[in-house]
């Protein structure tokens, strides 16, 4: 993709191609990070790590957020001086060729990863593939800008469209930047939330217990949850653990996602005022 477009703007003298190439650039950077970052996600818990290594998703979607936002201002920045300076537009033909070629690859590429990254649950893979959507978006923007500004022989259009691109790219990295500090500030996913609540309120009737402080967290691909059951004074710890072993096992069942599950266990009427 980078050859593509770099040919593509040598080429051409295009700003708006341009800006399409330094979005590859970055990629290339946040691809790096993701595929080191995918391969610490994987690695189990450790002493120095009792909850394993998922919250690297969060950083590597937040470089990935900062990168594209880096490279937004290197575009807005060229692009404002060649509004200035004036804008030379050659090869246009051949250069559009090889854009709509690239623009074409990343295309199925980025449909390929974001079903790839659901599918498993993986910000990382999911993140990547949306930057490259947003990348064949760019390019699609570069081709029509290109033509534009041939056809009317208004070549201000060209770095006018690369100005649009920058802010768009923004955007997208806010976004990223966005849910990467939701998941390292441990935002609650409502919908999930609800969901687990919904499960819980079922299984603790169809028992005839009670259940208080549900909690959850996304840490990476896991869903870590913690809760407190009450049980009637007569019950024994061995029936408690079974049926909160029975809770746990049906909410792991109905989750898409990996739960790690805690349960409390306690006596109904002994339960301290300042206990929550």
């Amino acid at each position: 993709m980078l050859a593509l477009k770099w040919s593509a703007y040598l080429l051409t003298g295009s700003i708006a191609i341009f800006s399409d190439a330094m979005e590859t650039i970055v990629h290339i950077a946040a691809v790096g990070f993701a595929w080191y970052s995918l391969r610490i996600t994987y690695l189990p818990a450790d002493e120095d790590h009792h909850f394993g290594h998922d919250k690297i998703t969060f950083f590597s979607a937040g470089l990935e957020g900062a990168l594209i936002i880096l490279a937004a201002i290197i575009i807005i920045q060229t692009s404002i001086d060649k509004l200035i300076t004036g804008v030379t537009l050659e090869q246009i033909g051949f250069g559009t060729a090889l854009t709509a070629t690239a623009a074409a690859i990343n295309t199925m590429l980025g449909l390929y990863l974001v079903k790839t990254g659901k599918y498993n649950k993986s910000l990382i893979i999911e993140a990547n593939g949306r930057h490259i959507l947003t990348d064949a978006w760019t390019s699609a923007g570069a081709i029509a800008g290109l033509l534009l500004a041939y056809l009317t022989g208004s070549y201000w259009i060209d770095p006018l469209m690369a100005l649009f691109f920058g802010a768009n790219i923004i955007f997208e990295g806010g976004k990223l930047i966005r849910r990467s500090i939701q998941g390292l500030m441990d935002k609650t996913d409502p919908e999930l939330f609800t969901s687990v609540q919904n499960i819980l309120s079922t299984q603790c009737s169809l028992l005839g217990i009670t259940y208080h402080r549900l909690r959850l967290r996304m840490s990476g691909n896991i869903v870590y949850i913690d809760f407190h059951l009450q049980f009637p004074d007569e019950t024994t710890i061995e029936s408690a653990h079974l049926q909160a072993t029975q809770i746990e096992q049906s909410i792991q069942q109905q989750v898409a996602h990996p739960c790690d599950i805690v349960t409390h266990l306690e006596s109904t009427s002994h339960h301290p005022p300042d206990h929550v």
